[in-house]
């Protein structure tokens, strides 16, 4: 938990924020767990600023694209800001950027994921605009968080759900993808499933995890570099 006079001092040098609304970026920083309520009962949470920085950052991701995608149709956008504002590209996005070292988060709540990476973002996000405005925040988005964390040159190349591709590879191939996942009963802890994929009837790849989701994703991964497919360019 930071102090006041460290957490603001913290948000300009790590962050590169000048803050003037101090109050609203307390709020970013401060997760439910902590139980903060102001003299009139209310709640003080980072969850409405991340609701709102949410919003915020698909309107200036969409803006963005629009003006670097000058010849990209609106499939081709609508898949690219997908993959901006993906939850795991937002918690990657926010674990570089160290906000959970400027959170205040219960001693007792240790359970929390991944995803408060990429809450903390957009709550971080959300902020900034009750306090600069649209247009400074718009300005901080692409010079402190899609430049540096977004390769637009790759992004065509980066496949969200490598199961999702698959089938639909499949489905436009006329070939038969089948996806078999079962329980895993072996005695090690960390593997709970095995997932299998088919083409055809035939065996092609397969992988164990501890999740389901896990397992056929990786599974899928598998598929696609033995297949050698790749995503071809959106917005050419």
């Amino acid at each position: 938990m930071a102090t006041s006079g460290n957490f603001f001092s913290q948000i300009q040098q790590k962050l590169g924020i000048k803050t003037s609304n101090k109050a609203i970026y307390k709020e970013a920083f401060t997760h439910s767990s902590i139980n903060l309520k102001d003299l009139e009962g209310k709640k003080i949470n980072f969850e409405r600023l991340e609701f709102l920085g949410d919003a915020l950052l698909t309107t200036l991701v969409a803006e963005y694209l629009y003006q670097y995608y000058p010849q990209a149709k609106e499939g081709a956008l609508t898949k690219l800001r997908a993959k901006i504002v993906s939850r795991v590209k937002l918690n990657q996005i926010g674990k570089e950027m160290g906000l959970i070292e400027l959170a205040q988060i219960s001693k007792h709540n240790t359970n929390f994921g991944e995803d408060i990476h990429g809450n903390l973002l957009e709550s971080l996000i959300g902020a900034m605009f009750v306090d600069r405005g649209y247009e400074k925040t718009k300005s901080y988005v692409i010079r402190k968080i899609i430049i540096p964390y977004v390769d637009m040159e790759r992004l065509d190349s980066l496949v969200l759900s490598y199961k999702a591709f698959l089938i639909e590879w499949g489905q436009k191939q006329k070939k038969v993808i089948q996806i078999i996942t079962e329980e895993d009963e072996g005695v090690h802890p960390k593997i709970k499933y095995n997932a299998r994929i088919f083409l055809d009837q035939e065996l092609l790849a397969k992988s164990k995890a501890f999740s389901k989701k896990k397992a056929e994703e990786n599974a899928a991964r598998i598929a696609a570099r033995i297949l050698k497919i790749n995503p071809k360019p959106l917005h050419s």
